[in-house]
C-alpha cells in the first residue's frame, strides 16, 4: 500500500507555462518521480487579478490535482503561492508547498551587499510575501521590489527573443540596475527571460530561481514523508492547458525536450460562472449594472475587485475611444470579458459640454456636488429660459475580450436641466437632470424606472441583443 502512494504523481500547477520551470529542475533532480501539471493559460496572466479571485482559481487547479490522486501539490506560481498557500495547506492532508520561502532564502545566502532585489507580478509584490520572508529570517538585508507585469504577457505569447522582450526586460529593469547585488525572480514565468534579465543587470548579479530552489525543499518533504518514487522503466508525465495545446506544447517541448510530452486540453476553467467586469470603480455606476445584469445569470465585478490594475488614462476626445480604451485594455490584462462605459451629459447651449469631460468638468477628481454647481452657474444668465436647458445623457458601451473584435453600442436619454437638484436615487449629475415627459429627476427615479428609461439601460438593451451572438463566435 505505502509503495502505491510512494509512486503516486507529484501535481504541479501555474498560471499558464511558468511552473515548467519548476518542472525542468524536477525532472532533473528527482528523475524517479512522475508530473502531473496543470497551467490555467485561459486565464492568465494572475498578477492583476484579486487575491480572492487567484485564490478561487488555485482551488479550481487543486481540485483537478487531487482528481488525478496526487501525493503532492507544488504552488509552481508566485502568484498563487502569495494569495493561497496557507489557505490550501491547512485544507489537505497532503503536503503542499509554494515557490515564495524557498527562493528567499536562497537570496540571503548568497547576497554579499545586503541588497536584494525582488522582481514579480503585482499580485505577489503588494502581498507582501517575499518582503516578509526576507526579513523574518534577518533585519539586516535591505529589499527592493518592483513589479514586472508585461513579462509574464511576452512568455505566454512565447515572444523571449523577440525585439520587443528586449526592450521590455530593459525598461522594467532600469530601477533595479546597480543598485542590488541578487535578483530574485519571484515569478516562475520570469527564468524563460532568463539571457535578457542577466544581461541588462550585468554579470555580478546572482540572479535567484525560486522555482528551482523550490526543487530542493519537495525532494526533502519527500523524504520526511516517505513519499519518494521508485526507479520505473516508464514515467508516464502528463502535462494540462485550459488554453489551446499548440502554444503549451511547443513552449514545453523547447524548454523539457521530452521525447513523449504529452500535452492535453481541460475544460475545468470553462465551468465557472461568467463573470464581467465592468471598467469602473464607480459603485453608483456598478450598481446600475448589477440590475441590469441581474436577469442574464452573469457575475458582474468592477475595477475595485482588482486592486493591482493601473489606472487607465482617458485620453479619447470621443466616447468610443475612451470606452474603448477602458475595455480593450482591460481585458487585455485580466483575459477577462470588459465592458467599457463612457458616459456624460451633453447640454446642447454649452456646445455639448462637459461630454467627454462631464465627470471632471469642475477639474481634477472633482465631486459630484462641485460638477452640478458648475454646470448651474454656466447657465445661470436669466437669459437662458427653460426651453434653452435642454441636453441628453450619452452611453457608449463597448465588450471586449483578448483576441476579438469588440462589440460597440450606444444610447442617449433626452431631458433638460433642472434650476436645482432634487432627488437621492442617483449620482453624478442626476439630481439636476430633468427627465423629457416626466417631471421628475433622473434622481427621483426608482431604480426599475431608471434602467427601463435612461441612457444606459437602453445601451444594455440594445448591447444584451448582440451579446450573446458576440460570446459565441470563436
Amino acid at each position: 500500500m505505502e509503495e502505491m502512494m510512494n509512486n503516486k504523481p507529484i501535481g504541479l500547477l501555474d498560471s499558464g507555462v511558468g511552473g515548467l520551470t519548476v518542472v525542468r529542475e524536477l525532472l532533473r533532480q528527482l528523475p524517479n518521480e512522475e508530473i502531473v501539471y496543470i497551467g490555467d493559460t485561459k486565464r492568465a496572466p494572475y498578477g492583476s487579478r484579486s487575491k480572492e479571485q487567484i485564490t478561487d482559481f488555485t482551488w479550481d487547479m487543486v481540485n483537478f490535482l487531487l482528481s488525478k490522486n496526487v501525493k503532492m501539490i507544488v504552488m509552481a506560481c508566485n502568484t498563487a503561492t502569495s494569495a493561497a498557500l496557507e489557505e490550501v495547506k491547512e485544507k489537505l492532508d497532503i503536503p503542499v508547498i509554494g515557490v515564495i520561502m524557498p527562493g528567499a532564502s536562497a537570496a540571503i545566502q548568497v547576497t554579499e551587499t545586503k541588497k536584494i532585489g525582488v522582481i514579480s507580478t503585482e499580485a505577489t509584490l503588494k502581498s507582501g510575501e517575499y518582503v516578509k520572508s526576507i526579513k523574518n529570517r534577518t533585519a539586516t538585508v535591505d529589499v527592493i521590489s518592483l513589479a514586472c507585469p508585461k513579462f509574464v504577457p511576452i512568455v505566454e505569447s512565447n515572444e523571449m527573443e523577440s525585439a520587443i522582450a528586449e526592450k521590455v526586460v530593459k525598461e522594467s529593469l532600469a530601477p533595479l540596475k546597480g543598485n542590488v547585488d541578487t535578483l530574485i525572480l519571484g515569478c516562475t514565468h520570469y527564468p524563460l527571460l532568463r539571457p535578457l534579465i542577466q544581461a541588462n543587470m550585468g554579470p555580478n548579479v546572482k540572479l535567484i530561481d525560486s522555482g528551482a530552489e523550490t526543487v530542493r525543499d519537495i525532494s526533502v518533504l519527500l523524504n520526511y514523508f516517505n513519499l519518494n518514487g521508485e526507479e520505473r522503466k516508464k514515467l508516464n508525465h502528463e502535462f494540462y492547458t485550459t488554453a489551446s495545446v499548440a502554444p503549451f506544447y511547443e513552449i514545453a517541448q523547447n524548454w523539457l525536450n521530452l521525447d513523449d510530452l504529452n500535452v492535453m486540453h481541460t475544460d475545468f476553467a470553462a465551468k465557472e460562472t461568467k463573470t464581467i467586469l465592468i471598467a469602473t470603480r464607480n459603485e453608483g455606476k456598478t450598481k446600475e449594472f448589477k440590475k441590469l445584469f441581474a436577469d442574464y445569470g452573469f457575475a458582474i465585478k468592477n475595477l475595485n475587485d482588482f486592486p493591482a490594475l493601473p489606472e487607465i488614462e482617458e485620453t479619447g476626445i470621443t466616447f468610443e475611444e475612451n470606452a474603448r480604451l477602458k475595455a480593450e485594455q482591460i481585458s487585455e490584462i485580466t483575459g477577462e470579458i470588459v465592458i467599457g462605459d463612457d458616459s456624460g451629459l451633453c447640454v446642447d447651449l454649452l456646445g455639448g459640454l462637459p461630454g467627454v469631460w462631464s465627470h471632471r468638468f469642475a477639474g481634477p477628481n472633482p465631486t459630484d456636488q462641485e460638477n452640478m454647481a458648475k454646470l448651474l452657474h454656466e447657465l445661470a444668465s436669466t437669459e437662458v429660459t427653460p426651453e434653452r436647458r435642454t441636453a441628453h445623457f450619452h452611453t457608449t458601451l463597448v465588450a471586449a475580450r483578448p483576441n476579438h473584435e469588440s462589440l460597440v453600442v450606444e444610447a442617449n436619454w433626452s431631458g433638460s436641466i433642472a434650476i436645482r437638484a432634487k432627488g437621492t436615487n442617483g449620482f453624478g449629475y442626476d439630481p439636476i437632470f430633468l427627465v423629457s415627459g416626466i417631471d421628475k429627476t433622473a434622481a427621483e427615479l426608482t431604480d426599475e424606472e431608471k434602467n427601463r428609461f435612461s441612457h444606459r439601460g437602453q445601451a444594455m438593451q440594445k448591447m444584451m441583443v448582440e451579446l450573446p451572438e458576440w460570446l459565441n463566435e470563436a
